[in-house]
């Protein structure tokens, strides 16, 4: 909004000229909405006490029974709430990749946000049916995916170790591929949201790196190859003298995705402010809006940065979560027996000694190890 106001009259008041960098309003949309958050956090967590409280699972861990009973939930309403409000102070309002990831991310948290009313209005644990909820997120995943590749978005993939080949997975490939990304991640994020701060750490990690992804992808930025005598930079801006950093890098450009770069700022403050009451012990639990929400946006922007194979590395540890609920849930119904103390993985380390500190930090240095693991196959390829 910001930006479509202010910056055509940056001929007439030079400052201005400020609004036509991607970086400046990345830098504005993270401080409005940590801010913006932070102000009202007080002020919800006390309205979503009133509507009821989260309900804890009876076979869960039992401490958490106690300890966590009377936490209110859904506090990613406010997180949703500060990074769509930051998006239309500074983003781009007419790009398309901008409109898409709100749209996806509000209609995932609308989703949890139904889940997380049922669960505190009636204390019930189970909210709505899985499959309704699976049904709802691919239709929306496949909906929006389709409508980025109509308007121009590339179908071809970035590949793990090698940049030789960048394979073309036509629009229906892309569609169902990119969809089973989006909800697969989202859905793996929700199973993460299990102890104080646990699943904002990673999601915090991912929206950085993703931001830089989506920066690098989109912005046609060039990387200065010759330097004068005095040791200053010449040519610059100059295509003889400066390569594109998508192609220094050998990644796919995509150009205009440089604009979710903002989304993603508005994630980490908005994220920021959250992991504030969020923190061991906790205030307020993101809830399936939270999660549902924040998850949908990585893997939408894994999706438009088409960085699909490396999210499964940055999200690893949603990944392997996942994997621990399906692996325990498989050999139980077959055996009888788990593999597992308990699923998700988390839970099964605190069932071993782990005090939930230990388990949330080193989840996050985990999370930082992955990003950077991610961050280096671009490189090594």
């Amino acid at each position: 909004m910001l930006y479509l106001l202010l910056y055509p009259l940056h001929h007439d008041y030079g400052f201005l000229n400020l609004f036509r960098y991607t970086s400046f309003r990345m830098v504005m949309a993270a401080l409005t909405s940590l801010v913006f958050a932070l102000w009202l956090f007080p002020r919800v967590i006390k309205g979503l006490a009133k509507i009821g409280t989260q309900p804890i699972r009876e076979d869960g861990v039992a401490h958490h029974i106690e300890s966590k009973a009377k936490t209110p939930t859904a506090g990613g309403s406010l997180i949703m709430g500060a990074v769509i409000i930051s998006t239309l102070l500074w983003g781009d309002l007419q790009n398309r990749y901008v409109l898409v990831l709100l749209a996806v991310m509000t209609l995932f948290a609308l989703i949890g946000w139904y889940d997380d009313w049922r669960k505190m209005k009636y204390q019930d644990t189970k909210g709505i049916s899985g499959k309704t909820r699976l049904l709802l997120e691919f239709t929306v995943s496949f909906v929006a995916i389709y409508l980025l590749t109509q308007s121009g978005m590339t179908t071809q993939i970035d590949l793990p170790f090698t940049s030789a080949w960048q394979p073309d997975l036509g629009v229906i490939g892309t569609v169902l591929f990119g969809g089973f990304v989006v909800v697969g991640t989202a859905n793996a994020c929700n199973l993460t949201d299990g102890l104080d701060g646990l699943a904002i750490g990673p999601v915090l990690i991912s929206s950085v790196t993703l931001l830089a992804l989506a920066y690098i992808a989109g912005t046609p930025l060039g990387i200065v190859t010759d330097w004068g005598a005095s040791g200053a930079p010449t040519g610059v801006g100059d295509p003889a003298q400066a390569v594109v950093l998508a192609d220094y890098l050998k990644i796919l450009r995509v150009p205009g995705v440089e604009e979710t770069a903002i989304v993603a700022a508005a994630l980490v403050g908005a994220g920021m402010s959250f992991l504030w009451f969020n923190a061991h012990p906790a205030s307020v639990f993101m809830g399936d809006t939270g999660s549902l929400g924040l998850g949908g946006a990585l893997g939408m922007l894994a999706v438009m940065t088409r960085k699909e194979l490396f999210s499964a590395v940055l999200h690893g540890l949603f990944l392997f979560n996942a994997m621990s609920v399906i692996i325990q849930v498989f050999w139980y119904k077959r055996t009888g027996k788990r593999v597992f103390r308990m699923a998700p993985f988390h839970h099964h380390l605190e069932l071993g000694g782990w005090a939930e500190t230990k388990v949330v930090i080193r989840w996050w240095l985990l999370s930082i190890m992955l990003a950077l693991a991610a961050v280096a196959l671009l490189k090594i390829r």
